[in-house]
């Protein structure tokens, strides 16, 4: 048995495949005929965060909401995925423990979600997701009283408020210029992507956000169409200290007409923020100026790792 990285060379006859890199591998390993667990991070990684990640103790990475982890279909209902269906053998739940100093700890990361890991591997066709919150609160009130240490699910905030909706600003919608590309790795929704209205949840990885590691330096210029007047610039910016995902430490917003000669409206630098594992944070300009182009040009610092921005928000009004 072996994490799915083992596909990449030539499968032994008897291997079984743990699949954690996503679904694809264990799909190219069921349609060889292997045995296949299915433990795609983004759904059974029960060491991510399970709410708002700057009100938890520090975990490894990401965000992992009770409903996300519920929402994992094992075996989609498309044909495609038949081998899969055959060669299943389970689900798989994975605590890893480098932030978890204690067994109390253990039993917070676990629970609930590794409820939600059994309810997806044992029932064949799930209920709603409200019954099973409901189910869910029933049963961390049982493990409260019964002397474990669930998360309070009862207590959850939930999802970022602004990925909760399409945000409307003059920039929505607008071509975007990439002068140094996104990663492939984290390329949110494509190009585009910067300006279509769109706000990511808690996690890097949700889709939304846009990564940035080359050169560590992101530098994206929004085309506003013709001259238009500014009044404010934002974009937001993730740190995440576990993954290597630190805040900017230099922001420069600029205008032009050309897209050559640009005039600064705003330049600062930050320092590593030490006591901050996590945080989103906006970091903007507000003021009068005019322009066709407008420019975000953020850099990594001395922490040189990734760059995660969210909506390049740009108003006029």
């Amino acid at each position: 048995m072996g994490w799915d990285e083992i596909t990449e060379g030539k499968l032994a006859p008897n291997a079984t495949v743990m699949s954690w890199r996503g679904e694809k591998n264990g799909i190219v390993a069921a349609n060889q005929g292997h045995p296949v667990v299915m433990s795609p991070s983004g759904y059974c990684y029960l060491d991510y965060y399970q709410d708002v990640p700057n009100t938890q103790p520090m975990a490894n990475g990401t965000y992992l909401p009770l409903a996300k982890t519920y929402s994992y279909e094992p075996v989609p209902t498309n044909p495609d995925y038949q081998a899969l269906t055959e060669h299943l053998i389970g689900v798989q739940g994975n605590l890893w423990t480098e932030f978890v100093p204690t067994e109390q700890q253990l039993e917070y990361m676990l629970y609930p979600r590794i409820i939600a890991i059994a309810e997806i591997g044992w029932t064949p066709t799930k209920a709603p997701y409200e019954d099973f919150h409901a189910r869910c609160l029933k049963a961390v009130k049982w493990l409260q009283d019964n002397g474990y240490h669930p998360f309070d699910l009862a207590k959850e905030l939930g999802p970022r408020k602004e990925s909760q909706s399409t945000l409307e600003h003059e920039g929505k919608g607008k071509t975007v210029i990439y002068n140094t590309p996104y990663s492939p790795a984290y390329p949110g929704p494509g190009e585009g992507g910067m300006a279509d209205g769109r706000c990511g949840d808690w996690s890097y990885g949700d889709g939304v956000w846009q990564g940035f590691i080359a050169g560590g330096l992101m530098d994206i210029v929004i085309d506003m169409g013709e001259s238009t007047d500014i009044r404010d610039v934002t974009c937001a910016f993730m740190q995440c200290v576990g993954p290597e995902v630190y805040g900017p430490a230099d922001i420069t917003i600029s205008v032009s007409d050309d897209n050559e000669n640009y005039t600064t409206l705003y330049h600062e630098t930050f320092a590593f923020d030490e006591e901050q594992d996590y945080f989103v944070r906006d970091y903007g300009w507000k003021g009068e100026a005019k322009g066709r182009y407008v420019r975000y040009t953020a850099k990594a610092g001395e922490k040189h790792g990734w760059l995660f921005a969210d909506e390049i928000i740009v108003n006029r009004k």
